[in-house]
């Protein structure tokens, strides 16, 4: 919750995030911090091979695809209502 910053970089404020990703794929939704990149491009973190599967093959976000298959993987308990 919140920002993040790179805990492994030297250099402070390079990379920094507060967002998830949800990938949902084969009935599951993954969830990963928008830093991914950075640690997959900087520190040669390597996902695990089911988590690669479903980011190739996941729709693009903005899709109505992606948000078909996000409900699909019980993705409705992501969401939360506006307070009233």
């Amino acid at each position: 919750m919140g920002v993040h910053e790179c805990e492994i970089c030297q250099f402070h404020g390079e990379a920094v995030g507060s967002a998830n990703l949800y990938i949902p794929f084969d009935g599951n939704i993954y969830v990963c911090p928008e830093l991914i990149t950075h640690y997959i491009n900087a520190h040669l973190y390597s996902p695990p091979s089911i988590f690669c599967d479903a980011v190739l093959a996941c729709p693009p976000m903005n899709s109505m695809g992606y948000k078909r298959l996000l409900l699909a993987c019980n993705g409705q308990v992501l969401w939360k209502p506006p307070s009233e």
